[in-house]
């Protein structure tokens, strides 16, 4: 979501080990009725966190910033800076800083704020399916600051015998016929985010403000928000916003016999996916296998220096197509269309490429045993 500048160098890291999986876990953002950009901050609204941490909902407040959403176990959402470090501040809070009309950043004009969050679940089914079952407001007051998720959410089935969850809610033992067949009690949880301004500040300047938070959920997901504010009416355009996202979807560590008999582009192995949206700018994706972009020699190395080659492949989802072989100039451009939220199904017209991110080797290919990995850049250029 919302970052600046032309190009952003992404990658995604694959692992490959015999025999370890890790948990599936799925962080994203639905933007419903919040924003990402335009955070006015000539507005103070609160010195004292503790006076939201009461039932009373602040999602209609004009710092809404959205949802996030989240499927897997329960686990507990950490929020944490990872953009610039305001200067001579003392709250250790989070904080909008300023960014001048070259894309620099200047950490001594800052804007100060907190944030309200409130988790909430979509059951399965049901006329009320959304189930708001926090009651109360978390305030994340400080840097570091987290939420418990005391639920999980997801479509995994339970086995017979086992304890699981109807479609609405309710537990009991699955008998292979029953309606106990859901591992969770919810489709999906989220979590609504909204920012509340201090009335401290410093050297606060006409122009545009970033800040970068990071949502982690134990397990290993994680989620970066990318806020953009302004202060008065700046002379120079507003820098892009987005929301870019590569998801590894494979287990850490994979057995090699997965990958063996992937030996084409139609059948190759799904590693990962890629997602941009923004209401604003299209863009156009590419991948290479160095940092400059300029190379498509794919390597899996070992620890021991041995390696061998493999290929990438690209099937985009929407707009649909067949999976093509992806070189260093493979250029996949995004569409204008209408994006469906999962909550509410409210529509938002979006410029978007989905897809999936897909690795084949050679046919008879037998490395030597070993631990491997390899790293797969992708590119963001935004267009004029």
């Amino acid at each position: 979501m919302g970052t600046y500048g032309k190009i952003r160098n992404i990658y995604i890291l694959i692992v490959i080990i015999i025999g370890k999986c890790i948990v599936a876990q799925s962080l994203s953002y639905d933007i419903s009725t919040g924003t990402l950009t335009d955070f006015n901050l000539s507005i103070s609204e609160s010195n004292t966190p503790g006076s939201y941490a009461n039932g009373t909902e602040v999602w209609n407040l004009s710092g809404f910033v959205g949802r996030i959403l989240y499927t897997g176990p329960p686990t507990t959402m950490i929020f944490s800076n990872s953009g610039p470090v305001a200067s001579r501040t003392m709250n250790n809070r989070f904080y909008f800083t300023y960014l001048d009309s070259n894309g620099t950043s200047n950490t001594n004009s800052w804007k100060e704020f907190f944030l309200v969050v409130r988790a909430k679940g979509m059951r399965h089914e049901g006329a009320d399916a959304q189930h708001d079952f926090s009651q109360v407001n978390t305030v994340i007051a400080n840097e570091g600051g987290s939420v418990s998720i005391p639920y999980g959410a997801g479509s995994e089935r339970v086995e017979v015998g086992q304890v699981g969850y109807a479609s609405s809610g309710e537990q009991g033992v699955y008998d292979g016929s029953n309606r106990y067949a859901y591992l969770y009690p919810y489709r999906h949880i989220w979590v609504d985010v909204t920012v509340i301004r201090t009335y401290a500040s410093r050297r606060l300047k006409t122009g545009y403000y970033e800040s970068h938070i990071m949502v982690s959920a134990t397990g290993g997901s994680s989620y970066l928000l990318q806020l953009a504010g302004k202060y008065g009416y700046p002379w120079y355009s507003a820098p892009p916003s987005f929301y870019f996202k590569l998801e590894k979807t494979i287990e850490d560590h994979f057995p090699f016999s997965l990958l063996q008999t992937k030996n084409s582009v139609a059948d190759a192995l799904a590693v990962g996916t890629c997602t941009y949206h923004s209401e604003e700018t299209a863009a156009t994706i590419r991948f290479s296998s160095d940092r400059e972009g300029t190379s498509d020699l794919y390597l899996l190395r070992s620890s021991s220096g041995e390696f061998f080659r493999y290929y990438l492949a690209f099937q985009s989802t929407n707009p649909s197509s067949a999976a093509v072989a992806v070189t260093a100039s493979t250029r996949f451009p995004t569409t204008l269309c209408s994006i469906h939220s999962v909550i509410d199904g409210s529509l938002h017209q979006m410029h978007v490429l989905e897809g999936m991110i897909k690795m084949y080797v050679p046919a008879h290919m037998y490395p030597l045993a070993g631990n491997y990995t390899t790293t797969i850049y992708c590119h963001v250029t935004h267009e004029e």
